[in-house]
């Protein structure tokens, strides 16, 4: 059984999951799933994991996430992210749970742990970038204070206009307080297409 007071996961699956680029490693042949990275990065940092998927996952992607002893959740073409996150915050065990989208390869553990430390004694704890721009899918919430909130205001679907009804967000500043853990940001570096995929593809042949 989980502790309440520890971290979960949940992990936004919403198309890109089965994206390629090269692994990490010596060998540039070698091919992983966007959503390997992802799980790679969070597992350090959480104690429980669950993926929200909007379709039925590949059998082979479901072989290459087994090992990290994910929980599944299928949501096929029901509701918006708000909907999705209600339905995996009611599965997790956790106070505090982080959002992560599927398509975010290059996340830093030390991101995620600054964040669930950000988000102690507050209900969300959401980067922001100096323009203003913020990133509730790639945050940290007080799960009992999400639920209550989507289910108080239950026509928002949008997660940053749900979290500015909550009682307490803590906003991260991207420049001042993550760019000294992760120097080129490349924890919010995200596939958006397939230009962005190649991107990824040169991010990891020059580390």
């Amino acid at each position: 059984m989980v502790h309440p007071s520890s971290r979960s996961a949940i992990i936004l699956a919403r198309g890109r999951e089965g994206d390629a680029i090269p692994k990490r490693s010596s060998d540039p042949e070698r091919q992983s799933v966007l959503l390997e990275y992802v799980l790679d990065a969070v597992w350090t940092v959480v104690d429980e994991m669950n993926i929200l998927f909007t379709h039925e996952p590949a059998l082979e992607l479901v072989e290459v996430i087994a090992p990290f002893g994910v929980k599944m959740i299928i949501r096929e073409g029901k509701g918006g992210d708000v909907d999705a996150l209600v339905t995996g915050f009611k599965m997790s065990h956790s106070d505090h749970c982080i959002v992560v989208p599927e398509n975010a390869p290059f996340l830093k553990p030390n991101v995620i742990y600054a964040l669930f430390e950000a988000a102690r004694e507050v209900d969300a704890a959401i980067p922001r970038w100096p323009d203003g721009r913020t990133e509730p899918l790639l945050a940290v919430y007080r799960r009992k204070a999400f639920v209550r909130a989507a289910s108080q205001y239950g026509n928002i679907s949008d997660a940053q206009e749900l979290a500015n009804n909550l009682y307490a967000v803590r906003y991260v500043d991207i420049e001042k307080e993550l760019r000294p853990l992760d120097p080129e940001l490349h924890s919010f570096f995200k596939v958006e297409s397939e230009k962005s995929l190649e991107q990824a593809r040169v991010i990891v042949s020059k580390n």
